[in-house]
């Protein structure tokens, strides 16, 4: 399975946010099109992804939000609509740590942070890397073939996670999220003999 964490660092976990103000909400519009580019093909989703996006920004105790492709059912391609998916479940009382609560086909929410995002995946075995245009070139990383992980940001860079983990460079230039995820599906589909 492939997985990709989304860091909202700016993103409300428990409060309402405006619709009509996605940059201006904390962002969300950064976190909306990456979820997008996760799930969504031209006419379908992919089932072979999950997406946790973690809402960090004030006030409230962050939260994560999962998406399953495999259960996906009604996901939209813009903006505002992946957005109110997202507000509906801000209002919700937030879950334990560790305790992922369904609130629609393929989607769940709990507590927690990056870092209880990586515990779980290590505990299944996933092999866990931070997108970073300083780090090795996704090509030297070309021998996995079970579960992935990819750690992206919103429009702020990733510094503050101190994990032995492998950092991981899609070349030179910092890139949108959206991009990097579309590189990557590339990437993972054309070593599984799948091409996009």
């Amino acid at each position: 399975m492939r997985r990709f964490a989304i860091l909202g660092s700016r993103a409300p976990p428990s409060s309402n946010f405006n619709l009509d103000d996605l940059p201006g909400s904390g962002r969300i519009d950064i976190l909306c099109r990456n979820i997008g580019s996760c799930l969504l093909l031209s006419h379908g989703i992919r089932e072979d992804v999950e997406v946790i996006v973690h809402l960090l920004g004030g006030p409230g105790k962050p939260r994560r939000i999962r998406f399953l492709g495999s259960e996906t059912t009604g996901l939209r391609a813009d903006e505002r609509s992946i957005a109110g998916k997202i507000r509906k479940i801000v209002v919700e009382p937030l879950p334990p740590i560790g305790v992922w609560k369904r609130v629609g086909n393929g989607m769940t929410h709990s507590g927690g942070n990056l870092g209880t995002t990586i515990e779980e995946w290590g505990r299944i075995g996933v092999d866990v890397f931070i997108l970073d245009k300083n780090g090795v070139f996704l090509e030297d990383i070309h021998a996995n073939q079970g579960d992935i992980g990819f750690i992206l940001g919103d429009d702020r860079p990733i510094d503050h996670i101190k994990d032995d983990l492998t950092r991981v460079s899609l070349g030179g230039e910092w890139l949108l999220g959206s991009a990097c995820i579309s590189i990557i599906h590339h990437w993972l589909d054309s070593h599984t003999g799948k091409p996009s």
